[in-house]
Protein backbone atom coordinates (compact mmCIF):
# COMPACT_ATOMS: atom_id res chain seq x y z
CA UNK A 1 0.00 0.00 0.00
CA UNK A 2 2.19 3.75 -1.41
CA UNK A 3 2.05 5.47 1.38
CA UNK A 4 0.35 9.14 1.60
CA UNK A 5 1.78 12.58 0.41
CA UNK A 6 2.47 14.19 4.02
CA UNK A 7 1.07 17.47 2.72
CA UNK A 8 -2.29 15.71 2.17
CA UNK A 9 -2.19 14.14 5.83
CA UNK A 10 -3.81 16.18 8.57
CA UNK A 11 -2.21 17.37 11.83
CA UNK A 12 -4.85 15.20 13.72
CA UNK A 13 -3.60 12.07 11.94
CA UNK A 14 0.57 12.71 12.45
CA UNK A 15 -0.99 13.38 15.89
CA UNK A 16 -2.52 9.69 16.25
CA UNK A 17 0.70 8.26 14.39
CA UNK A 18 3.00 9.91 16.87
CA UNK A 19 1.29 8.60 19.75
CA UNK A 20 0.85 5.10 18.10
CA UNK A 21 4.79 4.84 18.09
CA UNK A 22 5.02 6.08 21.33
CA UNK A 23 3.04 3.12 22.64
CA UNK A 24 4.33 0.97 20.79
CA UNK A 25 8.20 2.38 21.63
CA UNK A 26 7.38 1.70 25.34
CA UNK A 27 5.95 -1.82 25.06
CA UNK A 28 9.15 -2.39 22.97
CA UNK A 29 11.03 -1.01 26.59
CA UNK A 30 9.21 -3.39 28.19
CA UNK A 31 9.71 -6.46 26.33
CA UNK A 32 14.02 -5.42 26.35
CA UNK A 33 13.89 -5.35 29.83
CA UNK A 34 12.25 -8.76 30.57
CA UNK A 35 14.67 -10.28 27.83
CA UNK A 36 17.64 -8.87 29.57
CA UNK A 37 16.23 -10.39 32.50
CA UNK A 38 16.19 -13.62 31.17
CA UNK A 39 19.23 -13.28 29.80
CA UNK A 40 21.23 -12.21 32.99
CA UNK A 41 19.47 -15.24 34.74
CA UNK A 42 21.04 -17.46 31.81
CA UNK A 43 24.55 -15.85 32.17
CA UNK A 44 24.23 -16.94 35.95
CA UNK A 45 23.32 -20.31 35.24
CA UNK A 46 26.33 -20.64 32.10
CA UNK A 47 28.96 -19.49 34.95
CA UNK A 48 27.67 -21.68 37.43
CA UNK A 49 27.79 -24.55 35.39
CA UNK A 50 31.84 -23.75 35.28
CA UNK A 51 30.98 -22.19 31.47
CA UNK A 52 31.76 -18.53 30.80
CA UNK A 53 29.09 -16.03 30.19
CA UNK A 54 29.87 -13.94 27.08
CA UNK A 55 30.26 -10.16 27.80
CA UNK A 56 27.72 -7.94 26.86
CA UNK A 57 30.23 -6.37 23.83
CA UNK A 58 32.16 -9.42 22.69
CA UNK A 59 28.93 -10.64 21.31
CA UNK A 60 26.74 -7.52 20.71
CA UNK A 61 25.44 -6.82 17.70
CA UNK A 62 24.05 -3.73 16.16
CA UNK A 63 20.55 -3.54 14.60
CA UNK A 64 21.49 -4.39 11.35
CA UNK A 65 23.00 -7.86 12.89
CA UNK A 66 26.43 -7.13 12.51
CA UNK A 67 29.28 -7.08 15.58
CA UNK A 68 30.13 -4.23 16.63
CA UNK A 69 34.14 -3.02 16.11
CA UNK A 70 36.18 -3.44 19.27
CA UNK A 71 37.50 -0.20 20.27
CA UNK A 72 41.23 0.81 21.87
CA UNK A 73 44.03 -0.77 20.56
CA UNK A 74 44.78 -4.35 20.67
CA UNK A 75 47.74 -4.88 22.63
CA UNK A 76 49.95 -8.17 23.34
CA UNK A 77 52.09 -8.07 26.42
CA UNK A 78 55.18 -10.01 24.87
CA UNK A 79 55.38 -7.65 22.22
CA UNK A 80 56.92 -3.82 22.81
CA UNK A 81 57.29 -1.03 19.97
CA UNK A 82 60.90 -1.17 18.95
CA UNK A 83 62.55 1.98 20.45
CA UNK A 84 65.09 3.92 17.40
CA UNK A 85 67.00 6.78 18.13
CA UNK A 86 65.46 8.52 14.54
CA UNK A 87 62.46 8.68 13.22
CA UNK A 88 61.99 6.24 9.65
CA UNK A 89 62.53 9.33 7.22
CA UNK A 90 65.61 10.25 8.96
CA UNK A 91 66.49 6.84 8.74
CA UNK A 92 65.53 6.49 4.65
CA UNK A 93 67.28 9.55 4.15
CA UNK A 94 70.47 8.37 5.37
CA UNK A 95 70.32 5.22 3.03
CA UNK A 96 69.25 6.84 0.21
CA UNK A 97 71.62 9.72 0.15
CA UNK A 98 73.80 9.45 -3.02
CA UNK A 99 72.06 6.46 -3.66
CA UNK A 100 69.24 5.15 -6.21
CA UNK A 101 67.16 1.89 -5.05
CA UNK A 102 64.32 -0.16 -4.98
CA UNK A 103 61.59 -0.66 -1.87
CA UNK A 104 62.21 -3.69 -1.07
CA UNK A 105 66.62 -2.91 -1.14
CA UNK A 106 65.90 0.27 0.95
CA UNK A 107 63.57 -1.52 3.33
CA UNK A 108 66.44 -4.26 3.76
CA UNK A 109 69.30 -1.43 3.75
CA UNK A 110 67.56 0.68 6.51
CA UNK A 111 67.22 -2.73 8.87
CA UNK A 112 70.50 -3.21 8.11
CA UNK A 113 71.77 -0.37 9.28
CA UNK A 114 69.79 -0.38 12.43
CA UNK A 115 66.76 0.72 12.51
CA UNK A 116 64.76 -1.74 15.01
CA UNK A 117 60.92 -2.55 13.72
CA UNK A 118 58.05 -5.20 14.78
CA UNK A 119 56.14 -4.57 11.47
CA UNK A 120 54.95 -7.55 9.70
CA UNK A 121 54.06 -4.70 7.04
CA UNK A 122 57.95 -2.83 6.95
CA UNK A 123 58.14 -2.70 3.60
CA UNK A 124 54.85 -0.67 3.03
CA UNK A 125 55.51 1.45 5.75
CA UNK A 126 58.61 2.38 4.11
CA UNK A 127 56.87 2.73 0.47
CA UNK A 128 54.35 4.85 2.14
CA UNK A 129 57.00 7.32 4.17
CA UNK A 130 58.17 7.23 0.42
CA UNK A 131 55.55 8.61 -1.07
CA UNK A 132 54.52 10.88 1.54
CA UNK A 133 58.10 13.17 2.25
CA UNK A 134 58.32 14.36 -1.23
CA UNK A 135 60.56 16.97 0.28
CA UNK A 136 63.30 14.42 1.39
CA UNK A 137 63.14 12.15 -1.62
CA UNK A 138 63.04 11.58 -5.33
CA UNK A 139 61.49 9.36 -7.74
CA UNK A 140 63.67 7.94 -10.53
CA UNK A 141 61.44 5.63 -11.75
CA UNK A 142 58.95 3.46 -11.72
CA UNK A 143 59.79 2.02 -7.67
CA UNK A 144 63.44 3.26 -7.69
CA UNK A 145 63.95 6.36 -5.29
CA UNK A 146 66.54 8.44 -4.03
CA UNK A 147 67.78 11.21 -1.52
CA UNK A 148 67.30 15.03 -2.23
Amino acid sequence: MPRPKLARVSTTDLRREIERRAVYASTLEVKRVEIARELEQLDAEITALGGSAPSPTNGAKNRRGRTAPRRGRRTNASITRAANKVPLHTALHDVLTGKTMGVSEVAQAVQDAGYKTNSGHFRTMVNITLLKRKDLFKKRGRGQYTAK
